[in-house]
């Protein structure tokens, strides 16, 4: 990656104001692929990284396609940034608008998703955010490749708000997740 658009990124400067602009760079980088970090970070991972939320929103108008874009490790930036409690950067991922169901669906390496790593690192504002979006009847709150569910996470780790936001949000989808022998006995 250009070290100018590493800076960039980490700073939230578009460089609009010298001879390399971030428009240019990632309409050049749409043709010729886009260029990466050793760790196949794009300037969308570095900024949710630093928590750059209005560079993330500039990257995003331009070149909406790196929301999916993902490193060595199968993290999104959203992954990166609900890790790391970057809260204005996940609001600002998510707002896009269209992507935001698959977006907090897509895992990492080891399988998990956003909500599996906001809960692990306790930030209750980013659980609170993606939960909404995992509100769907087809879908449960899904286990990584370990097996842990982010409920499962919430308890294990005592983080009582999540566990009671998790609850709060998604009560039926849990009956199946937590009682799925006394499911099948209450159907007709």
């Amino acid at each position: 990656m250009d070290p100018r658009m590493y800076n960039a990124a980490k700073t939230g400067s578009t460089m609009e104001d010298g001879d390399f602009s971030l428009v240019d760079y990632l309409k050049r980088e749409e043709e010729n692929g886009y260029q990466v970090t050793p760790k196949g970070n794009t300037i969308l991972h570095v900024a949710a990284l630093f928590g750059q939320r209005g560079f993330v929103g500039k990257v995003l108008k331009i070149t909406p396609v790196l929301l999916c874009y993902k490193n060595k490790k199968n993290e999104t930036a959203l992954h990166i940034a609900a890790n790391l409690g970057r809260s204005e950067v996940v609001s600002e991922l998510l707002s896009l608008g269209g992507e935001e169901t698959i977006l907090v669906r897509m895992t990492d390496d080891i399988g998990d998703t956003a909500l599996h790593k906001a809960v692990r690192g306790g930030h209750i504002d980013i659980v609170r955010m993606l939960v909404k979006l995992l509100l769907d009847p087809e879908h449960d709150l899904p286990a990584n490749k370990a097996g842990e569910t982010p409920l499962y996470l919430a308890v294990e780790s005592g983080f009582h708000d999540a566990l009671i936001e998790i609850l709060n949000i998604c009560k039926d989808q849990l009956m199946l997740q937590v009682h799925p022998i006394e499911h099948l006995y209450m159907q007709p």
